[in-house]
């Protein structure tokens, strides 16, 4: 048996990934899109160009309209406010939902948007109205029960029926507000305040001595600040524990749970997954790549290293890649920037094969195994086709990768070459009698 590649590999599940104290953000694409905004949704990832160009990119693929002047409004779904109107921004286009003059829009889906107008805030939903005398910037809460609202040095938090659960005036510039379980705030000095729902502080954390503004998302368990123009800082929602940091030029963060997006001041989109929407595991001479990421989310690219070179993943569709090695195995995992990665150890699997001269070929181990004889495949076990060659190959592969190779000796050459001998032999003698008869004849 001759190895394509060694036939032992990787065994690994996701605990790793999803216990790092690091657990990075990853860096899978880069668009240079001249974008001015950038919302993500469940469903699609939506930009806004310099030239007013709303490009979509969505499981069905990529769309564009001209819109020209409008504003990106990421909650639930995302929504573009143009002019006095608003509309949802689907996969097909956009479908208008409303229309009020001199309003700024906040939606959260299209059963609960929050609008402000010269009288205050009114919130719509579903179908019922509350008005409310209180003007600010309003933020959803992920799961669209409670919003916040920066009115001047004032934080407010209300909830979805109308009510002020609380409000707190922190004597300070604000710059941006995360209401959820905790509320989330980022005021002068970049300084990051958690407070609870008793309007105490849970926790606080100053990031750095600066008066550039800050911008906040959460995505999963982790809080996103966005120091404009310096980094993106990763900390622990529940604690304020810096987890990582990311040397982006940042002006704008967007986030679902494990997907990312930071818009740079050219105008650069930079997309980052959380490492633990990446799934592997171990099978016989590689590893089995999976994603937790939305079905738009089929763009970008991850680099597993290993001591004896990389192979490239494509993020958001199952890969299987095999890695050379025995026993452990050191892996590193690295986005296009090379800026975060993800250090793994890997341990080793076997894959048995074996092939005899009569063609019966015998391969054991993980994962979705084929073989290929003379251009054709089989399902393991399988008597093959072994052609009159001396010897005949066999191709082992791995979900479609090749990761072995076997050669045996040909039982039909052997046993044509035999016949042919003897064929030969008999004719020999046939034609030496026929002679010796012609012979004693004459």
């Amino acid at each position: 048996m001759r190895p394509l590649l060694p036939l032992l590999l990787l065994a690994l599940t996701v605990p790793p990934l999803l216990h790092s104290d690091a657990l990075p953000l990853i860096e899978v694409w880069i668009e240079d899109a001249a974008a001015r905004q950038v919302a993500l949704s469940e469903e699609l990832m939506a930009y806004l160009s310099e030239n007013g160009t709303l490009v979509v990119i969505s499981g069905h693929g990529r769309s564009s309209v001209e819109v020209g002047e409008g504003r990106l409004l990421a909650g639930r779904e995302v929504f573009l406010q143009k002019g006095d109107t608003l509309y949802l921004i689907t996969p097909a286009g956009l479908e208008r939902i409303m229309d009020c003059g001199g309003c700024s829009f906040y939606p959260y889906s299209r059963d609960r948007i929050a609008v402000v107008d010269s009288k205050g805030l009114l919130l719509l939903v579903n179908g019922e109205r509350r008005r409310l005398s209180v003007k600010g910037t309003i933020r959803w809460s992920d799961d669209g029960r409670r919003l916040s609202m920066i009115s001047g040095d004032e934080l407010l938090v209300i909830n979805a029926s109308g009510s002020i659960l609380w409000r707190k005036d922190l004597n300070t510039q604000l710059f941006d507000a995360e209401p959820d379980g905790l509320t989330y705030v980022c005021m002068k000095g970049c300084e990051v305040y958690a407070i609870n729902d008793r309007s105490y502080v849970a926790w606080t954390n100053r990031l750095c001595r600066c008066c550039i503004p800050g911008r906040l998302d959460r995505s999963g368990d982790h809080l996103l600040v966005l120091v404009q123009g310096k980094e993106l800082a990763v900390l622990n929602a529940s604690d304020g524990r810096r987890v990582q940091s990311l040397e982006l030029q940042g002006y704008e963060v967007d986030a679902i749970p494990g997907i990312v997006t930071v818009r740079d001041g050219d105008g650069r989109i930079h997309l980052l997954v959380d490492a633990s929407r990446i799934r592997l595991k171990g099978e016989s001479a590689g590893a089995l790549f999976s994603w937790d990421v939305p079905r738009w989310l089929r763009f970008g690219e991850l680099v597993l290293k290993h001591s004896r070179g990389s192979e490239t993943v494509p993020v958001g569709i199952d890969s299987f890649v095999p890695i050379p090695g025995h026993g452990d195995t050191n892996v590193t995992l690295k986005g296009i920037s090379g800026e975060a990665s993800l250090k793994l150890v890997v341990r080793v699997k076997p894959l048995n094969a074996t092939a005899t001269p009569f063609g019966d070929v015998y391969v054991s181990g993980d994962g979705d195994l084929e073989i290929e004889v003379d251009g054709r495949r089989y399902a393991p076990p399988a008597r093959v086709d072994t052609g009159w060659l001396p010897t005949y190959s066999v191709r082992v592969y791995n979900h479609g990768v090749p990761v072995a190779e076997l050669t045996s000796i040909n039982a039909k050459f052997l046993l044509l070459s035999l016949a042919l001998l003897v064929s030969g032999i008999l004719l020999w003698r046939f034609r030496s009698r026929s002679s010796n008869a012609e012979e004693s004849h004459g």
